[in-house]
């Protein structure tokens, strides 16, 4: 499976092939393991190196982990959270810029756009409040903790996706919430 994606406004082109991915020409070897909303990803597990300014060749490639959940906002806008943190990524359609039909692909926000400004931060996943870090009035900056869900014991600190006022905070500290839920809305 071939496809691009837009990410951190870089388009990528993403190959999959079983365990092997290949990331613009690079090729990664990916053991996914999945726990409900969440997948725990390796990379690199086991590979043996070719030979990179990283890793000389025949040694072992080192392993990295990642805690990574998705969230669909649309066909092509996602929200993917890799060890907690938001990550906005667009699917670009695989016809967008060619054969001059104008096509565009659209922008993520790493959260859940209520309207012209606004971003709705959602749960990534089944969870716990184990901080309610703002409240209505607060003035946030780009990256600034709103709120902090545990899940499969893990503390994940949801960040605000730019500069803003957060006009509605959804939770408080303790509570249950399923993936998906609303959080806080930020005004940008």
């Amino acid at each position: 499976m071939t496809f691009e994606i837009k990410v951190g406004g870089r388009t990528r082109r993403v190959d999959v092939r079983g365990k092997e991915v290949l990331l613009d020409g690079r090729t990664f070897h990916v053991d996914v393991a999945r726990a409900g909303h969440v997948s725990s990803l390796l990379l690199g597990a086991g590979e043996v190196a070719m030979d990179s300014q990283a890793t000389p060749a025949g040694h072992t490639v080192p392993t990295q982990s990642y805690e990574v959940s998705i969230v669909e906002r649309t066909a092509d806008d996602l929200i993917a959270y890799v060890n907690g943190r938001q990550v906005p990524v667009t699917v670009v359609p695989r016809n967008a810029g060619r054969h001059g039909d104008g096509a565009q692909p659209r922008s993520g926000g790493g959260n859940d756009v209520v309207s012209a400004g606004s971003h709705r931060v959602l749960a990534p996943m089944p969870g716990r409040i184990a901080k309610v870090l703002v409240t209505v009035g607060d003035v946030v900056a780009v990256g600034q903790g709103l709120v902090v869900v545990e899940a499969m014991k893990m503390e994940n600190e949801l960040r605000s996706p730019g500069e803003g006022v957060v006009t509605e905070v959804a939770v408080v500290e303790g509570a249950l919430v399923q993936a998906n839920t609303v959080l806080v809305v930020v005004s940008c």
